[in-house]
């Protein structure tokens, strides 16, 4: 893949609107890479409610060697950030960074490692932004199973993420009693008793929130009742987002929560939203070791091992125990106005893949 190749690819994908849930976006950015891929690969496209999965392989089969899995869907943005720019060699816009950079790679080593007969699969998901949960999250629910899954899709300086947090969202609704705001005692406010467990639950979770830390943390995402100043609210709802290690549960977060509200003796419905297991993986594991002594070896320097807080579509194969490369070139200010990703170090990782792959012997 040559430079004017990446660029042009990359501008081509990042005027693509494709916002998680943008059935109509997502499905022109496939039919364009699709286009891209050409003939004489195995070739599916895996339609699940507003999520699209596309699936190139040089072998048919459940279980390829190496699974490279990246995802298309951005978070939103203005227009004009979906008009890619390059400035001091560096292509700016939405998506440059999380993550359409990986796509043109993509089909680069799958057209290679077709040249080489090795056991290779490129995966496209369309909902890596809201959870994965119809799109990587039904594929391994399938039974695909890689020996290697290799995600660029974090990591930063270069950093090579050995684990991940797991996510546990969870969402609580109270159900009250209207009445006139000047008679509070008519009613039966549904707001109070989830600010009661909020308050409960940051005596617990609230000191890991301060610092950065390897401990389970919190965070409210919304909360919302009512629909008038002056009416006691009849029903409310929280939802909640928790990040835990290893070292944690989504069981036992729940069990916390439904703990606390027995224990306040309120009245509170717990339903889980998006959920997904902490990634984790060895980096004495020989395959893995090989990878960072070949990026190393391409890009000159020490490559950092860390821990990422985000998640990402790996967690859905979590339970496959299977190496999980994460890496990515260097880039930054993902989901801001200035997304960008470094055009050489785009290559220089591309030129590492294609050692530590095979396809360049």
């Amino acid at each position: 893949m040559t430079k004017e190749v990446l660029i042009k690819q990359l501008s081509d994908l990042v005027r693509f609107k494709t916002l998680s849930g943008n059935v109509e976006e997502n499905t022109k950015a496939l039919d364009y890479v699709q286009e891209l891929i050409g003939q004489g690969f195995e070739m599916e496209r895996i339609k699940n409610g507003k999520a699209e999965v596309l699936m190139a392989s040089v072998v048919k089969g459940n279980s390829p060697k190496y699974c490279y899995m990246v995802h298309v869907d951005v978070v939103s943005g203005r227009d004009d950030q979906f008009e890619m720019k390059i400035e001091d060699g560096k292509a700016i816009g939405r998506g440059t960074c999380d993550m359409k950079f990986s796509i043109p790679l993509g089909i680069s080593l799958l057209k290679e490692a077709r040249e080489k007969q090795i056991d290779f699969c490129l995966m496209i998901t369309t909902d890596e932004e809201v959870g994965g949960l119809e799109g990587a999250k039904l594929i391994a629910e399938r039974g695909f199973s890689p020996q290697i899954l290799i995600v660029p899709d974090g990591g930063e300086n270069l950093n090579f993420v050995d684990k991940a947090k797991g996510v546990c969202q969870l969402k609580l609704v109270a159900k009250g009693k209207p009445a006139h705001a000047s008679r509070p005692w008519l009613g039966k406010n549904a707001i109070d008793p989830l600010l009661k467990l909020g308050a409960e639950l940051l005596k617990i979770y609230g000191e890991n929130n301060l610092t950065e830390s390897w401990k389970t943390t919190m965070n409210f995402g919304t909360i919302s009742g009512g629909t008038s100043t002056n009416q006691v609210c009849p029903e409310a709802e929280m939802k909640i987002d928790f990040r835990y290690p290893e070292t944690d549960s989504i069981e036992n977060i729940v069990s916390v929560v439904e703990g606390k509200i027995k224990e306040l003796g309120l009245e509170v419905e717990v339903s889980k939203l998006s959920t997904g297991l902490p990634t984790f993986t060895d980096v004495n594991d020989p395959e893995v070791k090989r990878y960072i002594g070949v990026m190393e070896e391409a890009f000159g320097q020490k490559i950092v091992v860390k821990q990422t807080y985000g998640a990402s579509d790996a967690r859905h194969f979590a339970g496959l125990k299977c190496p999980v490369l994460m890496h990515k070139p260097l880039g930054g200010e993902i989901h801001s106005e200035d997304e960008w990703i470094d055009i050489d170090s785009v290559m220089t990782f591309c030129e590492g893949l294609k050692k530590y792959l095979g396809l360049n012997s």
